[in-house]
């Protein structure tokens, strides 16, 4: 079944890819690792549990509220049942949306791009830069290893970031990618210069999280 990479990435845009990575590769001592994800986070379930907790509430309240104590007590469950499901929908459509906000997604890609970067095979000089664009979130992270931030300033990050960024709005998820790439193997080639004895550690095709 095609997934949300099938839908923004062809086998042409992984080609390109991994072209800019091994050109990229080829100017430092630097390694690069592309990570491609559908989504960082389970938001469908999310919104199904926080909608199925609201809709328990509203039944909860509709039962006490119309309940009737003559001559014993009687309960509106069709009443419930309705305040029931139009919990459900507001909290499906309303705070479901409120839960999937920009800063609640950038935070997902970024704790899920760093669990990635941890499962890395570390390089031989600390000198790794993991890449990831997750799909469904529409955002992306860029994680340097340790030899490499303590060189190549904190803010430059922005840069590539805000590029991958804009091919991400623009529809040109690749071309982003690969200005990216490019840009960040000219800042590594500037501290870490590329040696005879370099291997390449990391796959230069970009990976495709499941």
């Amino acid at each position: 079944m095609p997934t949300l990479v099938d839908k923004y990435f062809s086998e042409a845009d992984l080609d390109a890819i991994q072209q800019a990575v091994t050109a990229a590769e080829k100017k430092s001592s630097g390694e690069l690792a592309i990570k491609l994800a559908p989504q960082s986070r389970s938001w469908l379930l999310e919104r199904v549990v926080v909608s199925s907790l609201a809709a328990v509430v509203c039944l909860v309240v509709s039962l006490y509220l119309t309940k009737e104590s003559n001559w014993g007590t009687y309960l509106n469950f069709t009443q419930g049942a309705l305040w029931s499901i139009i919990g459900f929908l507001a909290g499906y459509f309303g705070l479901g949306k409120l839960l999937k906000s920009e800063s609640r997604r950038r935070r997902a890609v970024w704790n899920n791009a760093l669990h990635l970067f941890y499962k890395l095979k570390p390089t031989r000089g600390h000198t790794g830069v993991l890449i990831l664009v997750s799909l469904e979130e529409e955002q992306a992270a860029v994680i340097a290893d340790v030899a490499i931030a303590t060189k190549v300033p904190k803010d430059y990050w922005d840069e590539p970031h805000a590029m991958i960024m804009e091919g991400i709005r623009a529809g040109r998820h690749a071309e982003g990618m690969v200005q990216a790439v490019t840009a960040i193997g000219n800042e590594l080639a500037r501290f870490f210069p590329h040696h005879d004895d370099d291997r390449n550690e990391l796959p230069d095709r970009p990976q495709i999280i499941e």
